[in-house]
């Protein structure tokens, strides 16, 4: 069975694995789907970044293979690259005018650089072709406009949540915390039980870090003051984004996380997922990609007896809505504009939006990230794991009614995003105070804000 590689897992790869991952995950054959292809005919060709032998066959038969089985006119070519250079060599060639006719970037932003170098096609006629706003959540066909017109759709979504030990929670009497005060009351029994609340570490993947900074700037700051300092409204000198910061401050110097500042800089993958599905850890601030991690680790087949499942992250402030999402892309697919088969590579995305039933079996049988169709109940397979299930239905109706926050992976631009982490680290090491560390990422996203590389932002209303 196929598992696509985590956010903690990819590092080496420089995150290149999971864009091939990802793409593996939307493109799975619709079995019944019409052979008629109406009046496109042509052939697309599609470049991914991935090594394995394993996972080239695979993505051979899912994304090559099926789709051509149900297609007359329309044939789909893959092409595997390095991972080590895949995305370099997509970025050249279609700067050059050549390359793959769809266009697999890393997300948003970078999406965003070849639109303002006019190297994507407008998808709007082709949107409202095939009425791709009736099949796509609303933020994401939204988050693919520039000025107006649709030039990417995300291939798959995924949010922040807790990940809970529940056997050590039923064992001990814990509760969900729904608030911030139940949250540090649960985090302080914890630690006086000699259990770490929440295991976290980031020697295999430094960027790490900036799942709890965006974590703390959404559900204390607010989805409402980061998207108003994203648009440039507000600076991120703004006191609430200070005390928010100094708050995941504090919470790391209790120990809150990883057991202590010194140890989060020193555990790994490895040792993050043992400690809580042995009970060592209670909790695990992450990204719904870690689903496919708890399998390989909770249950008697792994050495122990335990259960996990997961709920939302509570709000860590009064103005913070109770069920919160913040929501982040995986990818996108966009169209080369010097692709002579347009009409060809646009039949074969709308081929990936029209079945919720195949991106539900996905989900079901391959622990793949959904690509953010509208999903309901009966688009999973009976064998489905209700919990999973439960964060697509949940996660789905909440953003697409607006309800959602921004990661910095997705919505910063690239410079700042890599100071959230990096400057958030010497924080950690109280090298650097909440204080300036806000100065000094206000004054990179104002460059960046200035030079127009800033993703857009998409709004939260419905």
């Amino acid at each position: 069975m196929y598992h696509p590689i985590s956010r903690r897992r990819f590092i080496s790869q420089s995150g290149k694995l999971a864009l091939g991952a990802g793409l593996t995950g939307s493109l799975l054959a619709a079995c019944g789907q019409s052979a008629t292809n109406g009046d496109v005919a042509g052939e697309v060709l599609i470049w991914i970044p991935v090594d394995s032998a394993e996972q080239r066959k695979y993505i051979q038969k899912s994304e090559g293979n099926d789709f051509n089985d149900s297609h007359k006119d329309v044939t789909a070519t893959i092409e595997f690259k390095p991972n080590s250079s895949g995305d370099r060599l997509i970025q050249t060639a279609v700067s050059a005018g050549r390359g793959p006719d769809l266009v697999f970037t890393s997300g948003v932003a970078t999406a965003m650089q070849y639109v303002k170098s006019n190297l994507f096609t407008d998808l709007t006629p082709y949107a409202e072709k095939y009425k791709w706003q009736d099949k796509l959540l609303g933020w994401a066909y939204d988050s693919g406009k520039v000025n107006g017109k649709l030039y990417s759709i995300p291939n798959s979504y995924e949010t922040m949540i807790i990940h809970y030990n529940k056997t050590l929670f039923e064992s001990k009497g814990y509760k969900i915390p729904t608030n911030r005060s139940e949250l540090e009351a649960l985090c302080t029994e914890m630690q006086g039980q000699g259990i770490i609340p929440f295991t976290a570490g980031n020697a295999d993947w430094r960027p790490s870090t900036e799942w709890f900074v965006t974590v703390f700037l959404n559900h204390y700051a607010g989805p409402d003051a980061v998207y108003q300092a994203l648009s440039g409204k507000i600076h991120w000198t703004d006191p609430v984004f200070v005390e928010a910061i100094d708050l995941m401050n504090q919470y790391f110097q209790k120990g809150w996380f990883g057991g202590g500042v010194q140890k989060y800089f020193t555990n790994g993958s490895t040792v993050i997922a043992s400690t809580i599905a042995t009970g060592k850890a209670g909790m695990d601030m992450e990204g719904s990609w870690a689903f496919a991690t708890w399998k390989e680790n909770f249950g008697p087949e792994n050495g122990n007896n335990n259960d996990w499942d997961w709920f939302p992250v509570p709000p860590l402030h009064d103005n913070v809505p109770k069920e919160l999402y913040t929501l982040a892309t995986g990818g996108t697919y966009s169209i080369n504009a010097h692709s002579k088969s347009k009409d060809a590579a646009a039949l074969y995305l709308d081929w990936l939006l029209s079945t919720p039933e195949r991106v539900g079996r996905e989900v079901t049988e391959a622990d793949l990230q959904a690509l953010p169709v509208k999903l309901e109940d009966k688009d999973f397979p009976a064998k489905v794991d209700p919990r999973i299930k439960r964060l697509y239905l949940q996660l789905g109706a909440a953003t697409d009614q607006g309800n959602f926050g921004y990661t910095t992976w997705t919505f910063w631009p690239p410079k700042s995003d890599e100071y959230i982490y990096t400057g958030m680290d010497k924080v950690l090491t109280k090298n650097i105070t909440p204080a300036q560390y806000c100065a000094e990422l206000d004054k990179i996203f104002q460059g960046e804000l200035s030079a127009g590389t800033v993703p857009p932002v998409i709004t939260r209303s419905k």
